[in-house]
């Protein structure tokens, strides 16, 4: 849904409400337009009405007047008299993305860098441990609050002005970030590893079934049960396991890149799929710490010099104070110093 223009649409609304004194809501319902959500844009500007009131006695008063006199057109008048939306106005619109001011507050705050968690606290809601990170899990998946939160992050992103401070602060996050918050090389347990007296582990009830029947269908003898159920993929290896050693089996893990928080959401910068499978791409932290340390060394360079420039107007100034007073006052022979050059001629 795209969004609405409300300056021009504000604009337009002065328009005919000059010419047919429509109302805001008679004038957005016409529109197609909800008017819950349009009133803080669509409305009658200040002055609107003593300008027509104004308009309308002077041509009862002279018609002559009318057409001799230049007066403003009232299009031309609301240009001057109304301002187009800021856009600090339009940086919170809860009623256009239909959320609630807690939901809104609990978007600022994962904007801000809270972890989902605090976010989730923070904005009022109640909840502890596990079922606090699922209900802000949930609230942060609701499809509403998830384009508010890209909503907030386009229109910070607009007005951000990089400056060195924030330079900085980027590139330590990228330095300080940690790659398996990103993708994992992870050696994880195999199906012999847990299973009772190490004998192969199922998953549950209904893989032992199926392998049953397709044992079956297949002439095969059933397969062996005997080793239970509740296998876990992500599980630690068994140590003891004399199926792999303990070494379990090795596997790629990457992490839903919308939940990373903190340090390695600068560190990330996109996911690449191509023939080869799922690349991740990262900012290079070689590059990240050559830049901090250019940059922490112009800071540095930089102070040096404005002391150096402070000392050197402190020494002018100095030179100036003791030069006015040799002007005022004279050398000790009650000679005239000009610029600290040589006395007056004939002396």
């Amino acid at each position: 849904m795209a969004k609405p223009d409300w300056g021009a649409l504000q604009h337009q609304f002065l328009a005919e409400h000059a010419e047919s004194g429509i109302s805001p809501k008679d004038w957005c319902e016409a529109q197609g337009l909800n008017y819950a959500s349009a009133k803080r844009y669509i409305k009658i500007a200040n002055g609107s009405a003593n300008s027509q009131k104004k308009s309308a006695n002077k041509t009862a008063n002279s018609q002559k007047d009318k057409t001799q006199k230049k007066e403003k057109s009232p299009s031309t008048e609301k240009i001057q008299i109304t301002d187009k939306p800021t856009p600090e106005e339009y940086l919170l619109p809860i009623d256009y993305y239909g959320v609630s001011d807690q939901q809104a507050r609990f978007a600022q705050l994962i904007v801000d860098g809270k972890s989902r968690v605090d976010a989730y606290r923070e904005a009022g809601y109640s909840g502890e441990g596990a079922t606090a990170y699922s209900n802000a899990s949930r609230m942060l998946r609701n499809a509403r609050v998830s384009r508010y939160v890209h909503h907030l992050r386009n229109e910070r992103q607009k007005r951000y002005s990089a400056e060195l401070d924030d330079v900085i602060t980027q590139l330590v996050a990228i330095i300080n970030a940690d790659p398996n918050e990103l993708a994992q090389y992870r050696r994880v347990n195999c199906r012999y590893c847990w299973g009772e007296n190490h004998k192969y582990q199922w998953r549950d009830l209904d893989e032992q079934i199926r392998a049953e029947k397709k044992a079956e269908s297949e002439n095969k003898s059933p397969p062996d049960l005997s080793g239970g159920i509740g296998f876990v993929d992500n599980a630690d290896p068994n140590p003891d396991c004399p199926r792999c050693n303990g070494e379990g089996k090795g596997e790629a893990f990457f992490a839903d890149t919308r939940d990373l928080e903190g340090d390695a959401r600068y560190l990330l910068q996109g996911v690449k799929l191509g023939k080869f499978g799922i690349e991740i791409l990262t900012a290079d932290k070689d590059s990240a710490r050559k830049e901090l340390a250019r940059l922490i060394l112009l800071r540095t360079t930089s102070e040096r010099q404005s002391l150096l420039d402070v000392e050197r107007l402190e020494l002018q100034n100095e030179k100036l104070r003791h030069e006015i007073r040799t002007l005022r006052d004279g050398d000790k022979d009650n000679a005239i110093v000009v610029h600290n050059t040589l006395p007056i001629p004939g002396r």
